[in-house]
């Protein structure tokens, strides 16, 4: 990820894939074809369910296209660290961090892209590049 300019996409419950898509779309729609950019998405799931994580890592391949499942990476623990240190207080909604090429948070947002925050994001991650 060193390098580029990367959109992480967060969510804690199956329900946020929705929101994740309202972000990650039309970066990719924009920067996709830049090997600049790139889209992470990362499921956040408790430990209870590590046990099951074959299970869950399979059926989550299972509706992602082959391509993205490099882009995909799952963490299965206590995820509470990183909900204090990025600011995620609801595990409601979808996290989204634009990195700068050396791996600072320059722009973040939550819950459903707007028009206007997926202008903001578009117009930070252009300035970036």
């Amino acid at each position: 990820m060193k390098g580029k300019v990367a959109l992480v996409c967060i969510a804690f419950i199956r329900s946020a894939q929705s929101m994740v898509d309202s972000w990650a779309h039309p970066f990719e729609q924009e920067f996709g074809k830049d090997s600049r950019f790139v889209v992470y998405e990362v499921p956040m799931i408790n430990t209870g369910w590590k046990v099951l994580s074959w299970m869950i890592d399979a059926g989550m391949r299972g509706g992602i296209p082959v391509e993205k499942h490099d882009s995909v990476v799952t963490l299965y623990g206590d995820y509470s660290g990183y909900q204090e240190a990025l600011g995620m207080e609801n595990t409601n909604l979808a996290h989204v961090f634009l990195l700068d090429p050396e791996g600072v948070v320059r722009w973040k947002g939550e819950g459903y892209a707007s028009p206007e925050t997926e202008k903001e994001l578009l117009n930070a991650a252009m300035n970036l590049k």
